[in-house]
C-alpha cells in the first residue's frame, strides 16, 4: 500500500470512528424514547401491561453513564474488527456481518454491567431497541462510506496504480479481478505486451489498455506504476533480472505469477516450506463433510421458507403462462448433471414455446437474439423468475442454493473432452446461482473454459459466508438485469 492509499485508509477509519461516537448517544436516546412511546401505546390504547410507564421519559440515567457506554461500544467495535480493511467479494457484506457481531457484543456488555451494578440503567427494552437501532445506523453509515470509497477507488484515487506484463490468459485473469474488486486497492492501469490479444475476458472488453512493449520502463515511470504483475511465461533470465533491478531502484513491487495454476485451476495452494515458496497439488478440492452438512441444513431451511413465502408469486406466474401459452405445461423439466455425475430433472417455469428444441436439438442460450420465448417469457428469464421452482430441487437434495450451475448431459460430454478438469465441478451439488453467475451471468454460459475457473475456485474456497455474499450479489445482479437473456 503506497502513502496515498495508506493515508486514505487512516482518514476513512478516523471518519468512521467519529461518526460512531456521534451515533451512540443518539441511538440510546431514540431507544429509550421508543420504549417509552411503545409502552405508552400498549398501556393507554390497548390496555396491555408493558412494564412501568412514566409520564415523562427519564433518559437522564443514560446520560449519566453515556461516557462509559460509548467506551464499551467503541471497544467492542474495535475488537470485533469493525475498523479493519474489508476487501474481496462484496466487502460491504463482510462489514455488515461484523457490525451485527460488534453491536451484539456491545449490547451484552451493557446488559452484564446492569446486572452487576444496580445503579447502571439497563432496561431490557432499551437494550433491544438500542441493538436494532445500532445495527441500522451503522448499516446506513457504512453503506454511505462504502459508496464514496468505491467511487474514489474506481477512479484510482487512494488505490495503488498497477499494471500487467503479459496479455495471456493468466494476465487477463488478474486484470479482471482488479477491475471486479476495487476494494483490493489495486487500480488496473493497463497491460504491457507486443499486441492486443485476439480474445478478451468478459470484464476486460471495455477496460483493456495496451501500454506498450514488455520492457518499456519509461512508460512505467510515466504512469506512476507501483505494482507490476509479471504474467508472461516467455521471459528470459536476463529480462527478468533487468526487470527486478529496475523495480528495486524505483521501489516498485513485483509480483511474479506461475502459469502452472492455469493448467490446474482450483487445485493448487501456495505453501511456505521453511522460507521456500511451493505450489502444492491436490486431487480433492471438495469441502469437508461437516461443511457440507451445514450447507445442506441452510439449503433446507431457506428453500422451505422460499417455497412457502413465494407461493403467491408462483401461482401468478403459473396463471400467466397458462393464459399466454395454453398448449404447453407450466413447468419445464430439463435433465441436468448433478453431484458425482448423477442425472436429475431441473425444474423451471416454461418461458419458451412448446417443443422449442425439436428441430435444433440442445442449444445454448442465444445472446439477446432469442425468438422462441412466449409472451412474458423474456421477462421471466431476465429477472430469473423462471428459476424459482428449483427451490423444489434444493429441498429434494438434487441442487443447492449456491454452487456450480448444472449443465445438460449433452454439453457435459463435450466439455469433459475439451476442457481439462471440467469434471471436478461435479464434486459439489449444482446451484441455482453461483460464483460464475455473479461474475458474468449468462455470458459465461457460452464460455465454459472461463466458467470452470470460477466453479473450481468456489468449491475450494467454500464457506457459509461466501454463499451469503453470492446470494446478496445475485439479488443485485438480477435486479439490474446484468447480462441476462
Amino acid at each position: 500500500m503506497n502513502n496515498g492509499s495508506a493515508y486514505q485508509m487512516r482518514l476513512l477509519i478516523i471518519c468512521k470512528f467519529i461518526v460512531d461516537l456521534l451515533c451512540i448517544p443518539v441511538i440510546f436516546i431514540l431507544a429509550y424514547s421508543l420504549k417509552f412511546k411503545i409502552g405508552w401505546v400498549f398501556h393507554r390504547v390497548f390496555l396491555v401491561p408493558f412494564g412501568k410507564v412514566y409520564e415523562d421519559a427519564q433518559v437522564e440515567p443514560y446520560f449519566s453513564f453515556m461516557g462509559l457506554i460509548m467506551v464499551l461500544w467503541i471497544v467492542a467495535f474495535y475488537y470485533s474488527g469493525l475498523y479493519r480493511k474489508f476487501t474481496g467479494l462484496m466487502p460491504l457484506v463482510d462489514e455488515y456481518l461484523t457490525i451485527i457481531k460488534a453491536v451484539s457484543i456491545a449490547t451484552i456488555e451493557i446488559m452484564a454491567l446492569s446486572f452487576l451494578y444496580k445503579s447502571f440503567p439497563g432496561s431490557r427494552f432499551v437494550m433491544f431497541y438500542a441493538w436494532g437501532l445500532g445495527v441500522l445506523f451503522l448499516f446506513v453509515s457504512r453503506y454511505l462510506f462504502y459508496r464514496i470509497e468505491l467511487a474514489l477507488l474506481k477512479k484510482g484515487i487512494g488505490a495503488v496504480r498497477t499494471c500487467m506484463i503479459g496479455a495471456n490468459e493468466i494476465g487477463q485473469d488478474i486484470a479482471e479481478r482488479l477491475i471486479l474488486y476495487p476494494s483490493l486497492r489495486l487500480f488496473y492501469v493497463g497491460t504491457f505486451d507486443n499486441k492486443v490479444p485476439e480474445t478478451l475476458h468478459f470484464h476486460l472488453r471495455n477496460r483493456f489498455q495496451l501500454l506498450g512493449a514488455d520492457q518499456d520502463f519509461q512508460i512505467i515511470l510515466d504512469q506512476r506504476i507501483k505494482v507490476i504483475f509479471l504474467a508472461k511465461t516467455t521471459y528470459t533470465s536476463e529480462q527478468l533480472n533487468t526487470l527486478v533491478s529496475f523495480c528495486d531502484e524505483q521501489e516498485i513491487e513485483l509480483r511474479m505469477v506461475s502459469d502452472v495454476g492455469m493448467s490446474h485451476p482450483g487445485r493448487l495452494k501456495v505453501l511456505d516450506f521453511d522460507g521456500i515458496a511451493c505450489l502444492t497439488y491436490t486431487d480433492q478440492i471438495q469441502p469437508s463433510p461437516v461443511s457440507m452438512m451445514i450447507k445442506r441444513l441452510a439449503d433446507i431451511i431457506v428453500s422451505a421458507l422460499g417455497l412457502i413465502l413465494g407461493s403467491p408469486l408462483f401461482l401468478i406466474v403459473a396463471v400467466l403462462i397458462k393464459i399466454v401459452s395454453p398448449n404447453g405445461p407450466v413447468l419445464y423439466y430439463q435433465e441436468r448433471v448433478g453431484k458425482d455425475g448423477r442425472l436429475f430433472n431441473m425444474i423451471k417455469f416454461r418461458t419458451m414455446i412448446p417443443d422449442a428444441e425439436v428441430r435444433t436439438g440442445p442449444v445454448m442460450v442465444n445472446e439477446g437474439k432469442e425468438t422462441r420465448y412466449i409472451r412474458f417469457g423474456d421477462f421471466f428469464r431476465k429477472t430469473s423468475i423462471d428459476e424459482l421452482p428449483q427451490l423444489i430441487n434444493v429441498l429434494n437434495g438434487e441442487m443447492s442454493l449456491v454452487g456450480p450451475r448444472p449443465e445438460r448431459p449433452f454439453f457435459v460430454a463435450q466439455f469433459n473432452e475439451s476442457i481439462p478438469h471440467f469434471h471436478l465441478r461435479h464434486q459439489m451439488l449444482g446451484g441455482i446461482t453461483g460464483w460464475a453467475q455473479v461474475n458474468g451471468r449468462s455470458v459465461l454460459t457460452r464460455k465454459p473454459e472461463h466458467k470452470v475457473k470460477y466453479d473450481l475456485y468456489y468449491i475450494q474456497n467454500w464457506s457459509l459466508s461466501l454463499d451469503i455474499k453470492i446470494i446478496f450479489k445475485t439479488f443485485f445482479v438480477v435486479l439490474a438485469r446484468e447480462e441476462a437473456y
